[in-house]
């Protein structure tokens, strides 16, 4: 084996390995990352099937069964992927779904590996099998993207919330790229998908090491005692007497800015002080409001209602309200109008 076909299996088995050990890191902080069992799982299938590439690759004369496992957990890949996504960006639901979701392709593989063995059925795993998995990973990525486009909106109204560095946009992006590498490796080289996770495993590693250390930076930046109350001053009059609140654009920026502070102390300032962030602190103004004007303005529509208060869109306001008084706005004016009788 020459230098380079060395430096090659070093590097793509090194890879493998690692997302292994990595995974184990994973989940020992699960008390820490979100979604962490789905992370991990992910990492292992990915590592299996790099796994068996790289042995395959160096090795062609490799035992059907290790194919047939490389290309089980190919198929497991996606499932891992979105129930990643879905359960980080979504952490109060849907847990047992999820879990049933991938016990029903964990139960299928098992039993298509059980009843057609891959040294019995080479034709079936080489061609329905290998690509068959292909198009599989790439469906529950775009529905993975998905899900993630749809809840970035969400995180964009939260400023402090650093979006494009989180753990669901970098395995999105590796997960992709490894797909990319593995569906044009006709063009290129087989081994290619392997390097691809190796450079994914490491450059992720970078990112979310450099994540994790701006976070400890923030955290290190207290506030000291004499600020604290200047600034929560500073709000009381900001919201109650001009009640900034009703202004729908309102954002942390701006606010900061009238405050003359730093959008990450304002940020930090609600989160020590009032245990939530920018848009549940506004929100909460603009619910407490509400409840006022749909007791004391009965002619005005709860859309009539919504807007004065501030808020862009109905849906956002029924949310807002329920979570903040356990009921509609409906009920809550029907259920005032009925205790002043």
């Amino acid at each position: 084996m020459e230098f380079s076909r060395y430096f090659l299996f070093f590097f793509a088995s090194l890879g493998a390995f690692n997302g292994v050990l990595l995974a184990a890191w994973v989940y020992h902080k699960r008390r820490e990352i979100a979604a962490a069992p789905w992370l991990s799982l992910l990492l292992i299938m990915l590592s299996i099937r790099i796994g068996k590439s790289v042995a395959f690759y160096f090795s062609p004369g490799l035992s059907k069964d290790f194919l047939q496992l490389g290309l089980s957990a190919c198929c497991l890949i996606g499932p891992s992927l979105f129930s990643f996504c879905f359960r980080s960006l979504n952490p109060n639901k849907a847990r047992w779904l999820l879990r049933g979701h991938f016990a029903l392709w964990l139960v299928l593989v098992a039993l298509v590996g059980v009843i057609y063995p891959y040294h019995s059925y080479p034709e079936l795993w080489q061609t329905w099998v290998y690509r068959g998995s292909s198009y599989v990973w790439l469906g529950y990525l775009l529905v993975s993207a998905w899900v993630y486009r749809h809840k970035l909106t969400e995180l964009k109204s939260h400023p402090d919330l650093p979006v494009w560095r989180d753990l669901p946009f970098i395995a999105l992006s590796g997960s992709a790229l490894i797909w990319f590498a593995y569906f044009t490796s006709a063009y290129t080289s087989y081994i290619v998908g392997a390097l691809s996770f190796s450079m994914v495993l490491y450059l992720s590693i970078v990112v979310f090491s450099g994540q994790s250390r701006g976070k400890e930076k923030y955290a290190a930046q207290v506030i000291s005692p004499q600020q604290s109350a200047e600034i929560s001053a500073m709000l009381e009059s900001l919201m109650n007497e001009q009640q900034l609140f009703t202004d729908p654009a309102m954002s942390l920026p701006r606010l900061a800015k009238r405050l003359g502070v730093s959008h990450t102390k304002l940020s930090q300032h609600l989160n020590q002080q009032h245990g939530c962030n920018f848009n549940q602190y506004l929100n909460g103004y603009r619910v407490k409001h509400a409840q006022k004007l749909l007791i004391q303005e009965q002619n005005m529509t709860v859309e009539q209602v919504a807007e004065q208060c501030g808020f862009n869109a109905s849906s956002t306001f029924y949310t807002a309200f329920k979570k903040q008084c356990g009921q509609t706005p409906n009920q809550f004016r029907a259920k005032s109008v009925k205790l002043s009788f």
